[in-house]
Formats: C-alpha cells, structure tokens, sequence
C-alpha cells in the first residue's frame, strides 16, 4: 500500500493552519479541516497521478488543492513525500 510522508516544513504549514482556523473558527473546525488535509493526503499516496505536474515550480513537483490550500508533493516509489502544504494566495516560488 503506498504510503506518504510529511517534511518538516509541512508539518509546520499543517501546525499554522491548525493554529488560524481554530483561533478563526474553533476546535472543531481545526479537526475537521486538517482530518479533511490528511485524507487528501491518502489519496495522493493512492493515486498521485491525479495531481497537476508543476513544471512552473520544479519539475517533479505536483500539486493538489484542498479548499484553501494547495498541497505540493513529490512521486517517489513508496508513495508520495508532502513538500509544503501552502496557502493557494502566497507566490508559491517563494515558499518552496
């Protein structure tokens, strides 16, 4: 079963979403929205291919929105590694 992995800079993107939406909307939207980010994340593992292969970014990048955010990862034969979970308002070149 393909599997996939988190890099320390998403883990901190995840930890800040977590912090604004629940200082935003509350304990239970924080869990419901990063339960909805992780099981996006599942299903890239399982089927990366329905990402959008970011040549504008790096090469080997692709991408997938979730409400808000865009979620960038990479294919590797495990699965897939979660490159930055980003805000799909911030210049993504910056970030990555």
């Amino acid at each position: 079963m393909p599997q996939f992995k988190v890099s320390a800079k998403a883990n901190k993107d995840l930890f800040d979403i977590g912090v604004y939406t629940q200082g935003k909307f509350g304990i239970k939207q924080r869990r419901l929205y990063l339960n909805n980010i992780a099981s996006k994340f599942k299903l890239l593992a399982n089927k990366p291919e329905i990402g959008i292969k970011r040549f504008n970014v790096r090469s080997d990048y692709y991408s997938s929105l979730i409400q808000k955010h865009i979620v960038f990862y990479k294919k590797y034969k495990y699965g897939i590694r979660i490159i930055r979970v980003l805000h799909q308002n911030m210049e993504f070149d910056k970030h990555l």
